[in-house]
Protein backbone atom coordinates (compact mmCIF):
# COMPACT_ATOMS: atom_id res chain seq x y z
CA UNK A 1 0.00 0.00 0.00
CA UNK A 2 1.30 3.48 -0.97
CA UNK A 3 2.38 5.61 1.94
CA UNK A 4 1.60 9.31 2.34
CA UNK A 5 5.13 10.30 1.39
CA UNK A 6 4.99 8.27 -1.77
CA UNK A 7 1.61 9.81 -2.70
CA UNK A 8 2.92 13.33 -2.18
CA UNK A 9 5.99 12.52 -4.25
CA UNK A 10 3.87 11.20 -7.14
CA UNK A 11 1.60 14.26 -7.02
CA UNK A 12 4.58 16.55 -7.33
CA UNK A 13 5.53 14.78 -10.50
CA UNK A 14 2.26 15.88 -12.04
CA UNK A 15 3.56 19.48 -12.21
CA UNK A 16 5.95 18.38 -14.90
CA UNK A 17 3.16 16.97 -17.10
CA UNK A 18 2.36 19.31 -20.06
CA UNK A 19 -0.95 19.08 -22.00
CA UNK A 20 -0.68 18.16 -25.66
CA UNK A 21 -1.11 20.86 -28.32
CA UNK A 22 -4.07 18.98 -29.80
CA UNK A 23 -5.87 19.03 -26.47
CA UNK A 24 -5.19 22.75 -26.04
CA UNK A 25 -6.57 23.54 -29.50
CA UNK A 26 -9.65 21.40 -28.88
CA UNK A 27 -10.23 23.05 -25.50
CA UNK A 28 -9.86 26.52 -27.00
CA UNK A 29 -12.40 25.70 -29.74
CA UNK A 30 -14.86 24.36 -27.19
CA UNK A 31 -14.55 27.49 -25.05
CA UNK A 32 -15.02 29.80 -28.05
CA UNK A 33 -18.07 27.81 -29.20
CA UNK A 34 -19.59 27.94 -25.73
CA UNK A 35 -19.06 31.71 -25.48
CA UNK A 36 -20.50 32.26 -28.96
CA UNK A 37 -23.53 30.13 -28.08
CA UNK A 38 -24.14 32.07 -24.86
CA UNK A 39 -23.95 35.40 -26.73
CA UNK A 40 -26.38 34.24 -29.44
CA UNK A 41 -28.80 32.86 -26.87
CA UNK A 42 -28.83 36.17 -24.99
CA UNK A 43 -29.49 38.08 -28.23
CA UNK A 44 -32.24 35.63 -29.18
CA UNK A 45 -33.96 36.12 -25.83
CA UNK A 46 -33.91 39.90 -26.35
CA UNK A 47 -35.37 39.63 -29.86
CA UNK A 48 -37.99 37.15 -28.66
CA UNK A 49 -39.11 39.65 -26.02
CA UNK A 50 -39.19 42.49 -28.56
CA UNK A 51 -41.09 40.55 -31.21
CA UNK A 52 -43.40 39.16 -28.57
CA UNK A 53 -44.33 42.71 -27.60
CA UNK A 54 -44.74 43.65 -31.26
CA UNK A 55 -46.90 40.58 -31.76
CA UNK A 56 -49.20 41.72 -28.96
CA UNK A 57 -49.37 45.18 -30.48
CA UNK A 58 -50.12 43.68 -33.90
CA UNK A 59 -52.98 41.64 -32.41
CA UNK A 60 -54.43 44.75 -30.78
CA UNK A 61 -54.10 46.70 -34.06
CA UNK A 62 -55.84 43.89 -35.92
CA UNK A 63 -58.70 43.90 -33.39
CA UNK A 64 -59.11 47.68 -33.74
CA UNK A 65 -59.09 47.35 -37.53
CA UNK A 66 -61.80 44.71 -37.42
CA UNK A 67 -63.94 46.91 -35.15
CA UNK A 68 -63.40 49.83 -37.52
CA UNK A 69 -64.45 47.74 -40.51
CA UNK A 70 -67.51 46.33 -38.75
CA UNK A 71 -68.85 49.56 -37.29
CA UNK A 72 -67.30 52.52 -39.13
CA UNK A 73 -67.11 50.88 -42.54
CA UNK A 74 -70.89 50.72 -43.09
CA UNK A 75 -71.25 54.34 -42.01
CA UNK A 76 -68.61 55.42 -44.53
CA UNK A 77 -70.36 53.37 -47.21
CA UNK A 78 -73.68 55.05 -46.43
CA UNK A 79 -72.08 58.51 -46.55
CA UNK A 80 -70.44 57.66 -49.87
CA UNK A 81 -73.77 56.49 -51.27
CA UNK A 82 -75.56 59.80 -50.58
CA UNK A 83 -74.38 61.29 -53.88
CA UNK A 84 -75.12 58.16 -55.93
CA UNK A 85 -77.65 58.17 -58.79
CA UNK A 86 -79.90 55.43 -60.22
CA UNK A 87 -77.72 52.82 -61.89
CA UNK A 88 -74.72 53.50 -59.62
CA UNK A 89 -73.29 50.68 -57.53
CA UNK A 90 -74.09 52.37 -54.20
CA UNK A 91 -77.60 53.55 -55.08
CA UNK A 92 -79.15 50.42 -53.55
CA UNK A 93 -77.24 51.17 -50.33
CA UNK A 94 -78.67 54.69 -50.35
CA UNK A 95 -82.25 53.42 -50.71
CA UNK A 96 -81.73 50.71 -48.06
CA UNK A 97 -80.43 53.33 -45.61
CA UNK A 98 -83.52 55.47 -46.21
CA UNK A 99 -85.82 52.49 -45.62
CA UNK A 100 -84.09 51.80 -42.30
CA UNK A 101 -84.49 55.43 -41.23
CA UNK A 102 -88.20 55.36 -42.11
CA UNK A 103 -88.64 52.14 -40.15
CA UNK A 104 -87.03 53.38 -36.92
CA UNK A 105 -88.49 56.93 -37.05
CA UNK A 106 -91.51 57.73 -34.92
CA UNK A 107 -94.80 58.97 -36.34
CA UNK A 108 -93.88 62.60 -35.61
CA UNK A 109 -90.65 62.44 -37.63
CA UNK A 110 -91.75 60.30 -40.58
CA UNK A 111 -93.46 63.11 -42.57
CA UNK A 112 -90.34 65.28 -42.38
CA UNK A 113 -88.17 62.32 -43.43
CA UNK A 114 -90.44 61.57 -46.38
CA UNK A 115 -90.21 65.19 -47.56
CA UNK A 116 -86.43 65.02 -47.21
CA UNK A 117 -86.28 61.82 -49.28
CA UNK A 118 -88.59 63.37 -51.87
CA UNK A 119 -86.10 66.24 -52.10
CA UNK A 120 -83.34 63.72 -52.75
CA UNK A 121 -85.33 62.18 -55.58
CA UNK A 122 -85.84 65.62 -57.11
CA UNK A 123 -82.11 66.31 -56.83
CA UNK A 124 -81.39 63.00 -58.57
CA UNK A 125 -83.77 63.92 -61.39
CA UNK A 126 -81.96 67.21 -61.93
CA UNK A 127 -78.56 65.47 -62.01
CA UNK A 128 -79.50 62.87 -64.59
CA UNK A 129 -78.10 63.73 -67.99
CA UNK A 130 -80.88 64.44 -70.51
CA UNK A 131 -78.64 65.75 -73.25
CA UNK A 132 -79.38 62.71 -75.38
CA UNK A 133 -82.59 60.77 -75.62
CA UNK A 134 -82.23 57.16 -74.55
CA UNK A 135 -84.53 54.50 -73.17
CA UNK A 136 -82.15 53.85 -70.29
CA UNK A 137 -82.28 57.44 -69.05
CA UNK A 138 -86.03 57.52 -69.44
CA UNK A 139 -86.30 54.33 -67.41
CA UNK A 140 -84.11 55.80 -64.65
CA UNK A 141 -86.20 58.96 -64.66
CA UNK A 142 -89.41 56.99 -64.27
CA UNK A 143 -87.87 55.00 -61.43
CA UNK A 144 -86.97 58.19 -59.58
CA UNK A 145 -90.25 59.99 -60.26
CA UNK A 146 -92.24 57.00 -58.97
CA UNK A 147 -90.28 57.09 -55.71
CA UNK A 148 -90.75 60.85 -55.63
CA UNK A 149 -94.53 60.56 -55.85
CA UNK A 150 -94.59 57.67 -53.35
CA UNK A 151 -92.74 59.80 -50.80
CA UNK A 152 -95.22 62.65 -51.29
CA UNK A 153 -98.16 60.26 -50.93
CA UNK A 154 -96.68 58.95 -47.67
CA UNK A 155 -96.35 62.51 -46.36
CA UNK A 156 -100.01 63.18 -47.18
CA UNK A 157 -101.06 60.05 -45.29
CA UNK A 158 -98.85 60.64 -42.26
CA UNK A 159 -99.24 64.38 -41.77
CA UNK A 160 -102.39 63.93 -39.69
CA UNK A 161 -100.40 61.99 -37.10
CA UNK A 162 -98.36 65.10 -36.23
CA UNK A 163 -99.51 66.49 -32.89
CA UNK A 164 -96.76 69.09 -32.50
CA UNK A 165 -97.32 72.46 -34.10
CA UNK A 166 -93.58 73.04 -34.43
CA UNK A 167 -93.05 69.78 -36.33
CA UNK A 168 -95.95 70.61 -38.66
CA UNK A 169 -94.39 74.00 -39.39
CA UNK A 170 -91.04 72.33 -40.15
CA UNK A 171 -92.71 69.97 -42.63
CA UNK A 172 -94.46 72.94 -44.23
CA UNK A 173 -91.15 74.77 -44.62
CA UNK A 174 -89.51 71.73 -46.23
CA UNK A 175 -92.51 71.21 -48.52
CA UNK A 176 -92.35 74.83 -49.58
CA UNK A 177 -88.68 74.43 -50.57
CA UNK A 178 -89.55 71.23 -52.39
CA UNK A 179 -92.28 72.97 -54.39
CA UNK A 180 -89.93 75.81 -55.34
CA UNK A 181 -87.19 73.40 -56.45
CA UNK A 182 -89.68 71.37 -58.44
CA UNK A 183 -90.87 74.48 -60.26
CA UNK A 184 -87.26 75.32 -61.19
CA UNK A 185 -86.35 71.80 -62.31
CA UNK A 186 -89.43 70.71 -64.25
CA UNK A 187 -88.45 72.75 -67.31
CA UNK A 188 -85.39 70.54 -67.78
CA UNK A 189 -87.25 67.26 -67.30
CA UNK A 190 -87.89 65.00 -70.31
CA UNK A 191 -91.35 65.19 -71.83
CA UNK A 192 -92.01 61.54 -70.90
CA UNK A 193 -92.34 62.41 -67.20
CA UNK A 194 -94.08 65.81 -67.46
CA UNK A 195 -97.39 64.14 -66.57
CA UNK A 196 -95.80 62.62 -63.46
CA UNK A 197 -94.43 66.03 -62.50
CA UNK A 198 -97.94 67.51 -62.72
CA UNK A 199 -99.25 64.75 -60.43
CA UNK A 200 -96.42 65.47 -57.98
CA UNK A 201 -97.40 69.16 -57.89
CA UNK A 202 -100.97 68.18 -57.02
CA UNK A 203 -99.65 65.94 -54.26
CA UNK A 204 -97.72 68.87 -52.80
CA UNK A 205 -100.88 70.99 -52.84
CA UNK A 206 -102.71 68.21 -51.01
CA UNK A 207 -99.93 68.07 -48.41
CA UNK A 208 -100.26 71.80 -47.89
CA UNK A 209 -103.98 71.37 -47.31
CA UNK A 210 -103.30 68.64 -44.75
CA UNK A 211 -100.72 70.74 -42.92
CA UNK A 212 -103.04 73.74 -42.86
CA UNK A 213 -105.78 71.53 -41.42
CA UNK A 214 -103.41 70.34 -38.68
CA UNK A 215 -102.36 73.90 -37.80
CA UNK A 216 -105.97 75.11 -37.83
CA UNK A 217 -106.99 72.24 -35.59
CA UNK A 218 -104.23 73.14 -33.14
CA UNK A 219 -105.38 76.77 -33.20
CA UNK A 220 -108.93 75.75 -32.28
CA UNK A 221 -107.77 73.50 -29.47
CA UNK A 222 -105.52 76.18 -27.99
CA UNK A 223 -107.95 79.12 -28.31
CA UNK A 224 -111.38 77.55 -28.09
CA UNK A 225 -114.26 77.66 -30.55
CA UNK A 226 -113.57 81.24 -31.72
CA UNK A 227 -110.69 79.87 -33.78
CA UNK A 228 -108.40 82.84 -33.24
CA UNK A 229 -105.00 82.46 -34.81
CA UNK A 230 -102.39 81.06 -32.41
CA UNK A 231 -99.42 81.87 -34.67
CA UNK A 232 -97.33 83.98 -32.32
CA UNK A 233 -94.08 83.95 -34.30
CA UNK A 234 -93.22 85.49 -37.62
CA UNK A 235 -92.32 82.06 -38.99
CA UNK A 236 -95.73 80.65 -38.08
CA UNK A 237 -97.51 83.60 -39.64
CA UNK A 238 -95.50 83.34 -42.87
CA UNK A 239 -96.15 79.60 -43.12
CA UNK A 240 -99.88 80.00 -42.60
CA UNK A 241 -100.03 82.79 -45.19
CA UNK A 242 -98.14 80.56 -47.64
CA UNK A 243 -100.37 77.55 -46.98
CA UNK A 244 -103.59 79.52 -47.38
CA UNK A 245 -102.27 81.13 -50.55
CA UNK A 246 -101.23 77.78 -52.05
CA UNK A 247 -104.52 75.99 -51.36
CA UNK A 248 -107.99 76.61 -52.74
CA UNK A 249 -109.94 75.34 -49.71
CA UNK A 250 -109.66 78.51 -47.63
CA UNK A 251 -111.43 81.75 -48.42
CA UNK A 252 -108.88 83.94 -46.63
CA UNK A 253 -105.42 84.63 -47.92
CA UNK A 254 -103.94 85.81 -44.62
CA UNK A 255 -104.39 84.66 -41.03
CA UNK A 256 -107.01 86.33 -38.88
CA UNK A 257 -105.89 89.25 -36.83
Amino acid sequence: MMTDKELIKNLRKLDKIQPSKHWLVLLRRNLVAQIDYDIKRERSERFDFLFGWLGSFQSAALAVSLIFILFVGPWLTIKASESSLPGDLLYSVKKASENVQKTVANSQEKPRLQVEFAGRRLEELSKLNYSTDSSEKTEKSREVIVDFKDSLASVSQQIKSISSRDKAVVVAQETRKLKENLAKAKGEMPSEIKGDIAEAEKSIEKINEEILAVLTSNDNEENGENGENAATTTVDQEIIIYLRASTSTDEEISPKE
